[in-house]
C-alpha cells in the first residue's frame, strides 16, 4: 500500500535528523516511527477501564481479608 503523507517543516527537519543519525532512508525511518507510535495512539483513544476491573483477577488472600476486617472493628482513637 503506497500512501503519501504531508509533513510540516518542523517534522521534516526532525525526520532528517533521525535519518542522519540512523543512516536509513526517510521512508524506513517513517515506517519505524509509525510502528513505534501506533500503539500509543491506540491506547490514548481506548475507553478507560472502570475501577475494580481487574479485582477478580487478583483476589486478596483470606488472611488479608480477615486482618482488614479485624482492623476495621478495632476502636480508633487519636494519639495524645
Amino acid at each position: 500500500m503506497k500512501t503519501s503523507v504531508d509533513l510540516d517543516d518542523d517534522l521534516v527537519s526532525e525526520v532528517d535528523k533521525v535519518v542522519d543519525l540512523v543512516k536509513e532512508k526517510s521512508a524506513t525511518v517513517l515506517r519505524m516511527a509509525i510502528r513505534a507510535g501506533l500503539p500509543l495512539v491506540a491506547v490514548r483513544h481506548q475507553a478507560q477501564r472502570p475501577d475494580g476491573y481487574f479485582a477478580d483477577d487478583y483476589p486478596l488472600p483470606q488472611d488479608r481479608i480477615d486482618l482488614e476486617k479485624a482492623m476495621s472493628n478495632s476502636p480508633q482513637k487519636p494519639d495524645r
